[in-house]
């Protein structure tokens, strides 16, 4: 099987229906899964997958409530695809998402460790890509993409496609301390760090409109939920690849990467820092 869908969800009993009809109704011949993860839910979730069971979908209900990347990592355990594109509970995949996906795959001959996704309604990551003179439909890799994620930007899961099996071998999503840890960020870092080819294309594959994670954070905490992130990062880091980021980090001018060098690598350099927009999801 080439494509599961997987739905990470928790107390998403507006919109959890929405979703799943998005993802079932695909216009897409062969076979594909749709995988729906409960993390403890204490709404109604959980009754309305219950009067879902006729539809082609597989649910998996968590006994007890994990963190929000935690359950990204149950999806990937539990995903019989080799790929597997997430689609968040308060999101839709767009009809020809997979459809689009396959084309794609098959001209870049199946990769083993890829990382692909299209454009957003919301904070497309297109504007970040474009500071590093990089285009749709081109692949990223090597030094070149471990400089674009070494500073703090995430890319959400929803809606982006990884290759399976690879993920879990690098050790899938880090842990996180609080529910906001931009663990989205460092997973593109250490898959950078681990060979994975990155591509965005010029398509919409799926409709998010806002970000749920993001409201009502201030800058102490975003900076709180930085640190985290790179602290659980460095953590699963060889000596060698701390380095690599140090020096990529010094690369980017950017006045988090000043901090965050400041405060892992215990170094001190002056820098002219240049305005850059920095897009957290």
């Amino acid at each position: 099987m080439l494509f599961t869908i997987a739905i990470p969800t928790y107390n998403n009993e507006k919109t959890i229906l929405k979703t799943i009809k998005s993802c079932i109704n695909q216009n897409f011949d062969d076979e594909y899964e749709v995988l729906v993860v409960n993390n403890a839910s204490t709404d109604n979730t959980k009754k309305i997958l219950q009067s879902l069971v006729d539809l082609k979908i597989r649910i998996i209900e968590n006994k007890e409530n994990v963190s929000l990347f935690e359950n990204h990592n149950i999806c990937l355990k539990e995903a019989k695809g080799e790929y597997v594109i997430f689609c968040h509970s308060d999101d839709e995949l767009k009809i020809e998402a997979l459809k689009i996906l396959k084309e794609k795959l098959r001209s870049r001959n199946y990769p083993k460790r890829y990382i692909i996704w299209g454009q957003s309604m919301f904070r497309d990551f297109y504007e970040y890509l474009k500071q590093f003179n990089v285009l749709y439909n081109t692949i990223i890799s090597g030094e070149r993409a471990i400089q674009i994620f070494a500073i703090p930007n995430g890319l959400t899961p929803s809606g982006t496609c990884y290759s399976r099996k690879s993920l879990l071998e690098i050790g899938g999503f880090y842990k996180m301390k609080t529910r906001t840890t931009p663990s989205d960020w460092t997973i593109m870092l250490n898959a950078a760090l681990n060979e994975f080819e990155f591509e965005m294309l010029d398509r919409l594959l799926f409709v998010r409109k806002f970000a749920s994670t993001a409201i009502g954070r201030n800058n102490k905490e975003i900076k709180r939920d930085i640190k985290d992130a790179f602290s659980e990062f460095l953590e699963n880091q060889t000596i060698e690849n701390k380095e690599i980021v140090r020096n990529n980090l010094l690369m980017t001018y950017n006045n988090l990467s000043y901090m965050l060098l400041n405060k892992f690598f215990k170094i001190k350099f002056k820098i002219k820092f240049l305005k850059r927009k920095i897009y957290l999801n």
